[in-house]
């Protein structure tokens, strides 16, 4: 008998001929998995990758499948190309999970022909190029190398000088390449990073990367790309080198050296601020070389002072909430021209935002 825990590829799933003890559907945690399968015996575990929480980034991936034996458990992909990445199916394989596919044919196969380690050996080798081949059992991209753990690693941020733009590749040196990242959790660093693009492609050559996750594509807009790990990051630099601009919505990925400019969003509501003083007492020194931009402010530009004063943040933006339906927000031009963008020429720009109604 086997268990089956499906979320967004439940449509291959429910077409199984296979005999199922218990299904779970949704999003979970190892944790929420383990509550539910206590002292139950099965024979496969047949996971689909979107019903593990945070399933792009490969290390929650690993956990999730670390509760199972690896020979007990096989992996249903959807067709993303992070999922599908090389980087991202060596991790699985470095991990020693070898039974990985994209459709019903392949979850069959498997189940009767496990893979051994020479099966996807091809995964621990370093690609020399793009290769799909759908025909395949797995079906599986390779796209680019792997680094020591799939992600850059963490480094004090630092604001891009001549050297680092040497290190990183950047060719065009009148681009500039700005990070976002929510220092409050939910601090809206998505929404504000797609608002950005849109209107600064009013008046530039623009293109957006969200690094770790996915949510970028309920925008349906071709000029955002989606990223995994370091390598992803410096492919898509060099794609989008003629760029006036890359918006970069980091989610906590480290890309400092390759940033002019990294933009630190805070919801500067109580219970927010408290929750991240106490998870981090040295976060004012992490983002000392950022930008802090308050970020769905109530708080009136009269009363940034006291706000400075109290949470020792020095505020470049005091970003008013904002309806994200309208074609251009005036606040949001305010911003752009604040870091640079001059030709978005809001009116009544001010230090810390727009002044008046928008």
């Amino acid at each position: 008998m086997n268990i089956v825990i499906k979320n967004q590829n439940a449509r291959i799933l429910d077409s199984l001929n296979i005999e199922i003890i218990k299904t779970l559907t949704g999003e979970f945690s190892i944790e929420e998995v383990g509550q539910q399968l206590i002292n139950m015996y099965f024979k496969k575990v047949i996971v689909d990758i979107t019903a593990v929480r945070n399933y792009y980034d490969i290390n929650s991936v690993v956990t999730f499948l670390r509760g199972f034996e690896p020979d007990n458990v096989i992996v249903l992909l959807n067709d993303s190309e992070a999922i599908n990445s090389h980087s991202f199916l060596a991790k699985l394989v470095e991990s020693g999970y070898y039974n990985f596919t994209r459709n019903a044919a392949g979850i069959n196969y498997l189940l009767d022909n496990p893979n051994n380690l020479g099966d996807v050996s091809q995964y621990l080798k370093v690609p020399v190029a793009t290769n799909l081949n759908p025909t395949s059992v797995s079906g599986y991209a390779s796209d680019d190398s792997d680094d020591d753990d799939g992600y850059a690693k963490r480094q004090k941020p630092s604001l891009m000088d001549n050297n680092a733009r040497e290190r990183s590749g950047k060719s065009n040196r009148n681009q500039k390449v700005i990070g976002i990242q929510n220092l409050t959790e939910h601090a809206g660093a998505t929404t504000l990073a797609y608002m950005m693009i849109k209107q600064l492609r009013l008046n530039y050559y623009v293109k957006g990367i969200e690094m770790n996750k996915q949510d970028f594509i309920y925008f349906r807009d071709p000029d955002l790309a989606f990223c995994t790990k370091l390598d992803d990051f410096k492919l898509k630099l060099k794609d989008f080198a003629a760029a006036d601009a890359v918006i970069i919505d980091l989610n906590g990925f480290d890309a400092a050296e390759f940033c002019d400019e990294i933009l630190y969003l805070v919801d500067p509501g109580t219970l927010k601020l408290n929750k991240l003083i106490k998870k981090d007492s040295n976060v004012l020194s992490k983002v000392k070389d950022g930008k802090i931009v308050l970020n769905r402010s109530a708080i009136k530009n009269e009363e940034l002072t006291d706000f400075e004063y109290e949470t020792k943040f020095k505020v470049f933006f005091n970003l008013a909430n904002f309806n994200d339906r309208k074609e251009r927000v005036q606040i949001v031009d305010a911003l752009l021209y604040n870091l640079g963008f001059n030709k978005q020429n809001p009116a009544g720009v001010g230090l810390f935002g727009v002044f008046g109604q928008n």
